[in-house]
């Protein structure tokens, strides 16, 4: 596997590298002179019956930005060379990717906690003024933390999902630990607390099978020809090539309305990407056929019956007096 690291990296890299080691070869030249300043770094503070030192903290930074830097080649590593060679879909593939960095840098932070020194069993009370502070204000983070991390192992949502939160429809483009992106039709973020996700009701469009049936409406003028209405229909769809042929598509004659007769048409796209070009186009070819076959589209019209003509004379008659 060739992977292709920046030049500014490396660089990076090793001016960490000299920045750790140059404390250590200044001790070993200048062992005397040197002695009174590696003292100074090495007195701090007591916290928990541990001692934290100036050095410690030193060295704290330099590992964190290490770790940054590791974490971003180890992201992009997998996004880019490993996960692509395999099957998985993209939604697995970003789950797999964010539970890999997440769980390297609890591990840093854990080695974080060690380098200063700190007993992991001397942190019990931490854990009680956590416990009390989720309990007074941050409960909600908290919900959104552990709801991020199940929504990352469960595959009901994914990353490449089309879904729809009440009338707004969007494609999840991010799962973070603490909320998910959804990207609108309109190109807006929608950002969305992980709690909200599991809690409420999402209609996801993409699970398990992308295809979705989509239907359109269209109503032809009374006394037109109702079979030669089903046969335009039919062919129209038999020539837009990304409606699926399976399941088949059809066309009902589903209603007399007030002023039209009501045709139904319901096909399948094969994934919501179409959710908005095929009906579209769909439309624009009905009108194109209805008008070479002389079909009228219906539009509202209402009948007036006058039941008196001697009434109406009389009203004709008012009006020219008055003209």
């Amino acid at each position: 596997m060739n992977l292709r690291i920046k030049p500014s990296r490396i660089i990076l890299f090793l001016i960490l590298i000299i920045l750790v080691a140059i404390p250590l070869i200044l001790d070993a030249l200048l062992e005397t002179r040197f002695s009174r300043y590696i003292s100074w770094l090495e007195s701090g503070i007591t916290v928990g019956g541990a001692k934290i030192t100036i050095i410690n903290i030193f060295y704290l930074i330099i590992f964190f930005v290490f770790i940054t830097f590791t974490s971003r080649i180890l992201r992009e590593t997998l996004q880019k060379r490993v996960l692509p060679r395999t099957h998985l879909e993209t939604g697995a593939r970003a789950s797999i990717v964010n539970i890999v960095i997440y769980s390297f840098w609890i591990f840093a932070v854990f080695i974080g906690i060690n380098l200063l020194g700190i007993n992991l069993s001397s942190l019990t009370f931490i854990g009680g003024a956590l416990g009390i502070g989720i309990g007074f204000g941050l409960q909600n983070i908290v919900n959104n933390f552990i709801s991020g991390i199940i929504l990352l192992f469960d595959t009901s949502i994914q990353v490449g999902d089309m879904v729809q939160l009440g009338t707004d429809r969007g494609t999840v483009t991010r799962i973070n630990i603490r909320t998910t992106i959804v990207q609108t039709f309109d190109n807006a973020s929608m950002i969305i607390p992980n709690s909200e996700m599991l809690s409420n009701m999402v209609t996801n469009w993409s699970f398990k099978d992308p295809k979705v049936r989509l239907q359109v409406n269209v109503g032809v003028a009374y006394g037109s020809d109702v079979r030669l209405v089903r046969k335009t229909l039919e062919g129209i769809l038999e020539d837009i090539p990304e409606i699926l042929n399976e399941p088949a598509p059809r066309v009902d004659f589903t209603d007399f309305g007030d002023s039209a007769l009501i045709f139904t048409i319901r096909f399948w796209i094969p994934s919501p990407d179409f959710w908005l070009s095929i009906p579209t186009e769909l439309r624009f070819r009905i009108d194109e056929e209805f008008r070479k076959n002389n079909i009228e589209i219906a539009f509202p019209q209402r009948d007036i019956h006058i039941r008196s003509v001697s009434g109406l004379e009389k009203i004709l008659k008012e009006e020219e007096l008055r003209k």
